[in-house]
């Protein structure tokens, strides 16, 4: 067992450690170890935050919070090249080896006048009051290294065992004090595992009478947050929760069309992507708005293109042939099968509504057949601009180009092997005399 220097005592009784958090504890890297020891030797120093939620749930996570009673301006002594990333409230990153610790100085809180950062923060070297402060019993939690001792003032090492999310003190206080905490409160019941947890009742009554909060939340604030939810293993579940407390239509600011259905699809979406449970969320919704809503979260153009293109594509189903097939993979590339669960949740909840007699195993079958086939002999054009030129006389211009599209299209859906083919279909397809508006283009639309 490794040795500590032992800092400041705690003003509050502790615990064994469990299990788990004995084995974290033993595991901490050698370059935490000269921190703790660094600032143990002028002060107090105990872990906290999410590491302790974590490794109790027997996860052992890299990203370790140390709070001290230490003035951050004495931190900054002992650690010169300290980033002071958070220093109006205590926060300093401290550099080691390949690994940056946040280091929070013990606080008090003053009063939160905009709803989402106190006004005022005293230093302190109370471990009790710190944990006071701190929105969740799951993550009011310390560990003090050295001593090998357990401080959970809030029991929540039991609400970890329960699965329950509750607040540090009256959950009115602590919602009203910052309006993020209600999206962090769902975030959390899909926290490192595979079945949802429960908001504690008092909670959920704060949660639904202060959502009013959430309208004054940074719109990329509420993306962070809604994001991770959306990639929870439990996501869709989460969100289904929301719909139910009107929380998500307050975030996205739209009304939510169908909502009963899509709930129902939730449940039964637990395989869909984060992007494409966000495409099924803004069902029935113009493509402007959906756009529109993905801006003012500040998403990245990547996203934002993502699910406006699996929106773009709600209602189309591929044809069983094989070349359609190769050309739908093609270009949706790895989400056709995020595409195609999608379009079969939709139609399974009578989420969209079309007679063209594709029900369920319609899509069970496609999805089986994309899956089967080879990858393409080739995915990049054979022909190029130049040797179309020479074989055809067609000068440069839209005339060539439109061509060569359309010779790629039929190498994709024919998955041709060499140029040779291609000139033989030269032969076979009606492209002199022709309007190019009448060519098939790399398009499944």
């Amino acid at each position: 067992m490794k040795e500590y220097v032992k800092g400041n005592k705690s003003d509050m009784d502790g615990f064994p450690l469990t299990d788990n958090i004995a084995k974290f504890i033993d595991s901490l890297p050698q370059e935490l170890d000269f921190v703790i020891n660094k600032i143990a030797s002028k002060a107090g120093v105990w872990i906290v935050g999410g590491a302790i939620r974590d490794a109790a749930l027997g996860i052992y996570p890299d990203d370790i919070d140390l709070a001290t009673d230490l003035p951050p301006k004495e931190i900054i002594k002992i650690f010169p090249d300290g980033i002071p990333t958070g220093i109006s409230f205590g926060t300093i990153s401290i550099k080691s080896g390949g690994y940056l610790f946040q280091t929070t100085t013990l606080r008090t809180d003053g009063d939160y006048l905009d709803n989402r950062r106190p006004e005022s923060v005293t230093w302190g070297t109370s471990l009790k009051e710190d944990l006071d402060r701190r929105d969740f019993t799951i993550n009011s939690m310390a560990i003090d290294v050295a001593r090998r001792i357990l401080y959970d003032p809030h029991n929540g090492m039991a609400d970890l065992h329960n699965q329950i999310i509750r607040c540090v003190g009256l959950p009115s206080k602590r919602i009203s004090e910052d309006g993020l905490r209600i999206l962090r409160a769902f975030r959390f019941l899909g926290h490192r595992g595979n079945a949802i947890w429960e908001l504690e009742n008092n909670l959920n009554r704060a949660i639904e009478r202060n959502s009013f909060m959430l309208d004054d939340l940074a719109r990329e604030r509420i993306w962070q947050e809604l994001r991770k939810i959306l990639r929870s293993n439990v996501g869709a579940e989460i969100i289904e929760k929301m719909i139910s407390s009107s929380i998500l239509d307050r975030i996205i600011q739209i009304k939510i069309e169908n909502k009963l259905s899509l709930q129902k699809a939730l449940v039964a979406s637990k395989d869909l992507d984060y992007i494409s449970l966000f495409a099924l969320i803004m069902n029935g919704q113009e493509m402007k708005s959906v756009k529109e809503c993905c801006r003012k979260m500040k998403m990245s153009n990547k996203e934002i293109k993502q699910i406006s293109s699996m929106h773009s594509l709600i209602g189309y189903a591929p044809k069983k042939e094989i070349g359609e097939l190769r050309l739908y993979r093609y270009i949706l590339g790895e989400k056709w099968y995020q595409q195609l669960l999608l379009e079969r949740y939709m139609r399974n909840f009578a989420l969209i509504n079309f007679n063209d007699g594709k029900e369920d195993s319609y899509f069970v079958d496609l999805i089986e057949s994309i899956q089967k086939l080879k990858p393409l002999h080739h995915n990049k054009e054979l022909a190029d601009g130049n040797w179309i030129m020479n074989t055809t006389n067609i000068k440069q211009g839209q005339r060539l180009g439109r061509l060569k599209e359309w010779l790629f299209r039929l190498q994709i859906e024919k998955d041709l092997e060499d140029l040779s083919q291609i000139e033989a279909l030269l032969c076979k397809i009606h492209w002199k005399d022709v309007s190019i508006d009448s060519w098939p283009r790399i398009s499944i639309l």
